[in-house]
Order: structure tokens, then C-alpha cells, then sequence
């Protein structure tokens, strides 16, 4: 059975940025046959945060607690609508991963 993996596209407001990398990051599981669930937050609500993987820019990097950062993949791209930089830091991650 495949794994269902967790990612959440950080931003400064959890609006337009990251709803764009959002489907960016959803264009590139589709292309993979990689099954996970893609959401958005804020900055404000990172500690509410619980994904395997968490994509933000490296800006906000700094504002991620070590709690959350050692529980969840932390994917720091400069910029979250290049989506060649987005797709790069998970082919990293999935590079790592056992999937099926």
C-alpha cells in the first residue's frame, strides 16, 4: 500500500502565494502518482501545523519552531511560484522516501 503523505505550503498570509504553490505542488504529485493531501497555512498558524513535509520560502524558514521543524520536512525555495525550485526540493525529499 502506498504511502499518503502531508505537505503544507507555507506563506506570509496562507492566501495567494501559497495557494499558487499549491498547485504546483499538485500538478508535480499528479505527474509522480505520488498520493498526499496539499493545504495551506499561514505563518501565524505554523504551530498548529502537523504535515511531513512543510514548503516555504526561506524567509520564513526562521519562523518555523524547532518543535515543528523536527517532526515535519522543512522544503526552504526562494521563491514559492517558481514551480522548477518547488519541484527540485521534492524531488529531493521524495528521493529519500521508500514509496511504493
Amino acid at each position: 500500500m502506498k504511502r499518503r503523505y502531508s505537505i503544507t505550503a507555507l506563506c506570509g498570509m496562507g492566501l495567494g502565494t501559497s495557494s499558487i504553490a499549491r498547485m504546483a505542488i499538485m500538478d508535480y504529485l499528479k505527474k509522480r502518482d505520488i498520493d498526499a493531501s496539499v493545504t495551506v497555512a499561514d505563518i501565524g498558524s505554523v504551530k498548529g501545523i502537523n504535515s511531513d513535509v512543510i514548503l516555504t520560502t526561506k524567509s520564513m524558514g526562521s519562523h518555523i519552531p524547532s518543535d515543528i521543524a523536527e517532526k515535519s520536512a522543512v522544503l526552504l525555495v526562494t521563491n514559492l511560484i517558481k514551480r522548477d525550485e518547488i519541484e527540485a526540493k521534492l524531488d529531493e525529499f521524495f528521493s529519500t522516501q521508500n514509496a511504493d
